[in-house]
């Protein structure tokens, strides 16, 4: 069950994703906070008024200069992501008129990383099958049908439409020869044997009285791949109550990590999620944008006597977790220097195990030195369908 969440400083970043995860208990499920703060930021560019004042403190801003530089700070990590793990197709679509300020849609890729179209919601049905067009075009047909007729009418005004597909490759890939069906215990007490992979390698890995978590790296740069995994089967709802209620509970976890020879063991997964975050961000207290009579977002008019209001923010995600990934490539000139390698260990070593033989929450985070994003954010807690043979569900 969903509960409201009172407008607080940054709570965007803290709560969205996690009120997603909570109100669909024992639901494989990722999203992308990320993928929502963005236009956020390009509509908070031309709020006033209450709307200025709810999109400025969800997303944990004091200045307009922090829109423009949250988009600024993570560009060439997403253009390298773009290379080859990710396909995105990200839009604000706006009713066709010709009132609509050309500052609004010039630099908006540039500078917010969204770019806006303007579509004739007057048509519905020649709007929706666009969109769902474009978005299932974009993404290779992997994210389709992505709006219906209940998302758009002829008083739709604007909708923000996310569709992501990530498969992540690896800094240095697993070995499918030591891929096997191993016994996986679901929240429910019930085992069943899925593919996991394993390496012996250094990874950034720690443990405390709740959990354990080690985190590696993918070949895209500042890319990582984190599991947090608690220290039983039924734990996992306790340690998300903590992750969701402690500020900034991961990112401490993660800054405690130490370089450390782990035998890490996990499933290969994929999961696909679709959100309709309109109400989880009314509940987080963005509603002033959603008001057809006063949005504060008139700015986006070259006339200010004009109103405008978000009606959808709809997302779609499509995450893919293997031995391998999309294809092995070198580091980019920008992305600085090789780490030194530090090759696997013999494998006569006794190492500690990381065996993620359980659900878990993880994310997929973009990382620098005084920040930590999390692109997509999710749980795993089995998969739906049960593999008979080591090679089901190899992508």
């Amino acid at each position: 069950m969903r509960t409201f969440c009172e407008l607080t400083f940054d709570n965007l970043n803290e709560k969205l994703v996690m009120s997603l995860i909570r109100a669909k208990p024992r639901t494989n499920i990722v999203a992308s906070e990320v993928l929502v703060r963005m236009p956020l930021c390009k509509l908070a560019s031309v709020a006033k008024g209450d709307a200025k004042v709810e999109l400025m403190t969800a997303l944990g801003y004091k200045d307009n200069a922090s829109l423009i530089g949250y988009y600024a700070g993570l560009k060439r990590a997403i253009k390298t992501m773009l290379i080859t793990d990710l396909t995105l197709a990200h839009r604000i679509f706006v009713n066709y008129t010709t009132e609509i300020d050309p500052k609004f849609i010039t630099y908006s890729i540039e500078n917010y990383g969204i770019k806006v179209d303007k579509i004739g919601f007057n048509f519905p049905k020649a709007a929706i099958s666009h969109i769902n067009n474009l978005i299932s075009s974009i993404t290779y047909r992997r994210i389709k049908n992505i709006v219906d007729e209940s998302d758009i009418n002829k008083q739709t005004q604007m909708i923000i439409i996310t569709a992501a597909h990530f498969k992540g490759t690896w800094e240095f890939p697993f070995d499918l020869r030591l891929t096997k069906l191993t016994k996986f215990q679901r929240i429910d007490g019930k085992v069943i044997r899925i593919p996991m992979m394993s390496k012996n390698y250094q990874f950034q890995h720690v443990e405390n009285s709740d959990c354990q978590a080690v985190s590696m790296h993918f070949g895209s740069w500042r890319a990582s791949f984190t599991i947090i995994l608690p220290n039983s089967q039924q734990q996992l709802p306790q340690l998300l109550d903590k992750i969701y209620n402690e500020k900034a509970y991961v990112h401490n976890l993660v800054k405690s990590m130490k370089g450390r020879f782990v035998k890490v063991t996990f499933p290969r997964f994929k999961i696909k999620t679709f959100v309709d975050w309109t109400g989880f961000v009314k509940e987080l207290g963005l509603n002033s944008i959603f008001n057809s009579t006063s949005s504060g977002l008139d700015g986006i008019f070259k006339n200010s006597s004009k109103s405008i209001a978000l009606n959808k923010i709809k997302q779609k995600v499509f995450i893919q977790i293997d031995e391998v990934g999309v294809a092995r490539f070198a580091r980019l000139d920008f992305a600085g220097p090789e780490e030194p390698s530090q090759g696997p260990m013999p494998n006569f070593v006794a190492l500690p195990q990381f065996t993620a033989d359980r659900p878990f929450y993880f994310d997929i985070s973009l990382d620098f030195e005084t920040a930590r994003y999390q692109m997509f954010t999710g749980v795993y807690y089995g998969p739906e369908e049960t593999p008979t043979n080591v090679n089901e569900f190899h992508f």
